[in-house]
């Protein structure tokens, strides 16, 4: 019996480890299995991952294409319903972007800029949201939106703004309060310049002068703190951009910024190409509305277009001589006041720069005070003025042909915030805007401050203008310099300016005349010599000067005043900006956020 059930036991265990075994087996091919189905499970993951996520920086990538068109036209701080409408799809390879669009999020906000070069300075800001979709071949989508400011910056903000390139050449001592930036190259040197605030350049700074050589060791910047520190090098003798940041930040807490810090260029609100000029250009039916919206002559609610052609030997100016434009609801002075606000006068003096007689039409700001009053209906904040028609035969007294300019006088004290502009030379003749101070802005050509010590009489000639010499004393015989008085002038300005012809340091540079520079920005007519300009605004040129293009000379028509010059500081304040004030735009990617 023992041994028939130890044989038994024995089949027992036998058969046990038999089925131990097929479970075993059985339960290592369900993981096996499992294990390659998970490996399967794992891989398509990981390849639909991988394609979501190409899909998806696809789409963040056409957000940025499109962000890319459209970066010109932000660029100016605008952008218009006509170029939201061009926008095309941008081309990936490899996806297509079946939906993209731009579109504005909200209004106009006045926002202060928070970081950058600009920082400190507000903007009249607009944000853009760009939406993009893309899909794969395996119609994989992904969706994406990106975040933009186009910040449009009131261009009175800065103390000085050049559109081309900035010279600062200054002899007599001056002190610059307020931002100084150019989109060309800078060039600074003098024995007492003082610069209290941000110099900003996208391009080169330049220790030196263009018309010939002189490296002068007195031009100080402000640091962070309000200590004048020496300027000692620039973009040529420190080239590389991160020591070149590096000294900027040690001297002058990176308040002196170029292209080493990827400074921004400005740009104004007008079709890509366009010469700045056009701001300053009388209205034309082809203007493009973005032009429209940027030039002085639309903007402008008095619109005066002087003919010639109407008016006499005698000169005379009243209403039936000038075409005159007012917006709806605006009135218009009848020909008694008209009179008294507005002159012409055919030769009336001698421009000692220019060498040639200046035919002016006038405003006396005074009268143009008192014709308004307190009347909404009559109240002018933009006036343009430009010319039209043919002389009439027999005007031309001294035989040096046409130059029909305007003059502002009498403008101690203006009727309400006041921008004149015009396409041609503008010449201001004794104090500006300094009774009772209201916002105030003048656009031409050319400016030039007559004192108020001028006089009319002193600027002629004893006999007829000589355009075949040359000598300024034989063009205009018995020519003298006379003496200038104090004069304050409260006002921003545009105008044109002369460069220099080229830097003496380029090679082929046929060198010429010193172009005058930031200090003869605003001309002068007078021997200034010990005699002060005071003035208070914003420096803005955005062109070469096209009409009054006279070599800059030092001692044959002027003496160069004692400057007083500040930036005016109430213009920090949005609700201070002259009327029509300009604008140039910055652009800011804020956010790029995926859309699930």
């Amino acid at each position: 019996m023992s041994s028939s059930g130890t044989i038994g036991d024995a089949a027992d265990r036998r058969g046990f480890a038999l089925e131990s075994t097929l479970v075993v087996l059985l339960v290592m091919s369900a993981l096996a299995v499992i294990a390659f189905a998970g490996v399967i499970s794992a891989i398509r993951t990981t390849n639909i991952d991988y394609r979501n996520t190409r899909v998806s920086y696809a789409a963040e990538a056409g957000a940025e294409a499109v962000m890319a068109q459209v970066y010109d036209n932000l660029h100016d701080g605008q952008l218009t319903g006509a170029e939201l409408a061009a926008l095309t799809p941008p081309v990936i390879p490899g996806f297509t972007v079946d939906s993209f669009k731009a579109s504005k999020v909200g209004p106009v906000t006045i926002e202060t800029i928070a970081n950058g070069p600009f920082a400190g300075l507000y903007s009249l800001t607009q944000r853009i949201e760009i939406y993009s979709r893309a899909k794969d071949a395996a119609d994989h989508r992904s969706a994406a939106i990106v975040d933009v400011k186009a910040q449009a910056i009131p261009l009175f903000q800065f103390g000085v703004f050049f559109e081309k390139g900035l010279e600062i050449f200054n002899s007599p001592p001056m002190t610059f309060g307020g931002r100084v930036h150019t989109n060309g190259n800078l060039w600074l040197s003098s024995d007492n310049a003082w610069y209290n605030e941000m110099i900003t350049t996208p391009n080169k700074l330049f220790r030196d002068k263009t018309y010939g050589h002189a490296v002068l060791d007195g031009v100080y910047i402000n640091d962070a703190g309000g200590t004048a520190v020496a300027l000692l090098f620039d973009s040529r003798t420190i080239p590389g951009a991160a020591a070149f940041r590096a000294r900027s930040e040690a001297d002058f807490d990176s308040r002196l910024q170029t292209d080493a810090f990827a400074v921004d260029s400005l740009k104004l609100p007008i079709p890509a190409g366009m010469d700045p000029i056009e701001l300053l250009m009388p209205r034309a039916f082809t203007d493009p509305p973005e032009l429209q919206e940027a030039k002085f002559s639309w903007r402008a609610d008095w619109y005066i277009e002087v003919r010639l052609d109407q008016i006499t030997s005698a000169g005379k100016t009243t209403c039936p001589q000038a075409l005159n434009t007012r917006t709806v609801g605006k009135l218009l002075p009848n020909n008694t006041d008209c009179k008294k606000i507005f002159s012409f006068t055919w030769d009336a003096f001698f421009d000692g720069r220019e060498r040639r007689f200046v035919d002016v039409f006038e405003i006396d700001i005074d009268e143009l005070r008192q014709w308004v009053g307190a009347s909404f209906s009559r109240r002018t904040e933009v006036l343009y003025v430009t010319f039209i028609g043919t002389p009439p035969g027999g005007v031309d007294l001294r035989g040096d042909g046409y130059r029909p300019v305007v003059r502002l006088r009498k403008g101690s004290r203006l009727p309400n915030a006041l921008t004149v502009a015009t396409d041609r030379p503008l010449y201001i003749q004794g104090d500006y805007n300094t009774n009772t101070w209201v916002p105030a802005a003048l656009g031409s050509d050319a400016i030039t401050w007559l004192s108020n010590a001028w006089n009319e009489t002193q600027h002629q000639c004893g006999s007829p203008y000589r355009p075949d010499l040359i000598a300024q004393t034989a063009i205009c015989p018995g020519y003298a310099i006379y003496t200038a008085s104090n004069t304050t002038v409260n006002a921003a300005l545009v105008a044109g300016h002369i460069p220099t012809p080229c830097d003496h340091e380029d090679v082929g540079c046929p060198g010429g005349n010193y172009g005058g520079g930031l200090e003869n920005f605003p001309r002068h007519l007078e021997r200034w010599s010990g005699i002060t300009m005071t003035y208070v605004g914003s420096l803005v040129s955005l062109h070469w000067s096209r009409i009054a293009t006279g070599a800059w000379e030092y001692g044959t028509y002027y003496y160069p005043p004692g400057r007083n010059w500040q930036f005016d500081m109430r213009f920090r304040d949005p609700a201070n900006l002259p009327p029509a004030t300009p604008v140039v735009g910055a652009v800011i990617h804020t956010a790029f956020r995926p859309v699930y």
